[in-house]
């Protein structure tokens, strides 16, 4: 016999579980209420969302039933100004750029597990104002089907991504910063 509710509960403690190793509990308390209640399951993902990025702007249409959710955060904006040093040290342009193309994919992994969710993935490696790489999310809510705690779970994988990938870039032009110094200390020699 199944259990009413008991696939969002496990959402709610897993998604805080990911937040907690993230180091990011202080949203689970800001966002969530204090009682684990499957009438508030909705309330809290909705309240969570915007809140797991530096900065989010959202619009309602009344006429369509979409809401328009623009996210982004530091994570973002630093992978695209990292992969556009990469593409300009190896000469690639950005849409051949191999990291904004995993970064598309990775996206596309993410995010198309449901028809009533549509995403754009807005990068810019040489932004010119604050959150300019950005991820707008359309939000079909007449639909009914979409999970909001699978989304929030899929936003933070993507977060994390994100922040790995900023990692990897991170080493990777230092590696290659290293390795053009010593083939110039090699020619001089």
């Amino acid at each position: 016999m199944p259990v009413y509710g008991f696939n969002e509960m496990f959402n709610i403690v897993y998604i805080a579980k990911k937040l907690h190793d993230m180091d990011k509990y202080d949203l689970v308390t800001e966002s969530f209420f204090d009682t684990l209640d499957l009438d508030c399951y909705y309330e809290n993902m909705y309240s969570l969302i915007p809140n797991l990025f530096d900065y989010h702007r959202s619009d309602y249409y009344d006429r369509h039933a979409v809401e328009l959710l623009v996210i982004s955060d530091s994570v973002i904006v630093d992978f695209y100004v990292l992969a556009g040093k990469y593409g300009k040290r190896n000469n690639i342009a950005d849409e051949n750029n191999p990291y904004i193309k995993a970064a598309i994919q990775e996206t596309h992994d993410n995010l198309n597990f449901c028809h009533c969710l549509g995403w754009k993935l807005m990068g810019h490696t040489e932004p010119v104002r604050k959150y300019h790489s950005r991820l707008g999310l359309f939000i079909n809510h007449e639909c009914g089907c979409l999970d909001l705690g699978v989304l929030a779970y899929r936003l933070i994988v993507l977060h994390e991504w994100f922040a790995d990938m900023c990692v990897e870039l991170s080493d990777k032009l230092r590696e290659d910063s290293r390795q053009v110094r010593l083939d110039d200390v090699l020619l001089a020699a």
